[in-house]
């Protein structure tokens, strides 16, 4: 027995529909953890502007958001450490997934429809299981893809950083507490990397501890251990009064040597995907210009 795809279609819609409104009709509960978030004096949200709160909240958004409410955030596994290095919420993350899943569910049945209207009938079991399959593959696609734009945005802090402990030994050379020296560097500092340490100095001052426990406790959230290495130093000379402007030229040094490396390695292997590409053009364009003349020697 045979399905008209039309009919699964509006069928999921009418569905769709129905939970839609009940879910209206029913009352809406505050997140828990939001409530304490915003009562906590130390969660200062409001503090710097984060780059994912600058982004209106799309449906994908809300359905994210409900789709962490009914499962929960360890169930769904999400890389929140990646997450808070590129500035997107857990619920941004699921929507997207949530998304690309119902496109590569619907999608088989979409092309299953196209081919019954131009005269060519399959069974409903290719484009049920091909949609299965295809929700599968497309719910791991964000992960990938914010894999991939956390290391660029590890790559920017470390950038960041090496002009941030610059700016710090300026300070230092200046006469400045270490802790004055912290502020300040990071006030002069624009982009999302300084405004991170901003809210983090800020956050240090008012729970309590000293702003270099605070880089330090934001390394390790971040997995950014060029952040904890300044921290250090620093954290010599606000406990021992010790002069460290020398000791953060030669971190500071050290980090541009490595990110030289790093760019030059990224440059390498850039050019060695390209030797493939490049040997199968030269070898068509000889096979292009050497046949005819091979053909008419042959023929002759």
């Amino acid at each position: 027995m045979s399905v008209d795809p039309i009919v699964v279609i509006c069928g999921a819609l009418i569905v769709l529909g129905l939970v839609i409104a009940v879910r209206g009709l029913l009352p809406g509960q505050p997140d828990l953890a939001d409530v304490l978030a915003r009562m906590d004096a130390n969660q200062l949200s409001n503090l710097e502007p984060q780059r994912h709160l600058a982004a209106p909240r799309t449906p994908l958004d809300k359905a994210g958001a409900l789709l962490l409410r009914t499962l929960g955030e360890g169930t769904l596994r999400l890389p929140r450490q990646e997450l808070e290095l590129v500035g997107r919420s857990p619920a941004a993350h699921a929507g997207r997934k949530l998304g690309l899943a119902l496109y590569g569910l619907l999608l088989p049945v979409l092309c299953g429809y196209g081919a019954a209207l131009a005269g060519v009938a399959l069974p409903f079991a290719i484009p049920a299981v091909v949609g299965v399959a295809l929700a599968a593959c497309f719910w791991f696609v964000p992960d990938l893809q914010l894999k991939q734009q956390a290391v660029e945005a590890k790559e920017d802090f470390r950038y960041a950083i090496k002009a941030y402990l610059r700016l710090v030994q300026l300070e230092r050379a200046a006469d400045a507490a270490p802790t004055q020296a912290l502020k300040r560097a990071a006030e002069v500092g624009e982009g999302w990397v300084f405004m991170r340490i901003r809210d983090t100095i800020t956050r240090s001052e008012l729970e309590g501890i000293s702003p270099w426990e605070g880089l330090k406790r934001l390394s390790v959230e971040l997995d950014v251990p060029e952040l904890g290495t300044p921290a250090d130093i620093i954290a010599i000379a606000g406990e021992e009064g010790a002069a460290v402007g020398d000791s953060l030229g030669a971190q500071a040094t050290s980090l541009s040597g490595a990110l030289v490396t790093a760019a030059k390695a990224q440059a390498n292997k850039a050019s060695e995907k390209m030797v493939m590409p490049v040997a199968a053009l030269v070898l068509l364009m000889t096979v292009y210009i050497g046949y005819p003349a091979l053909s008419r020697i042959m023929a002759s």
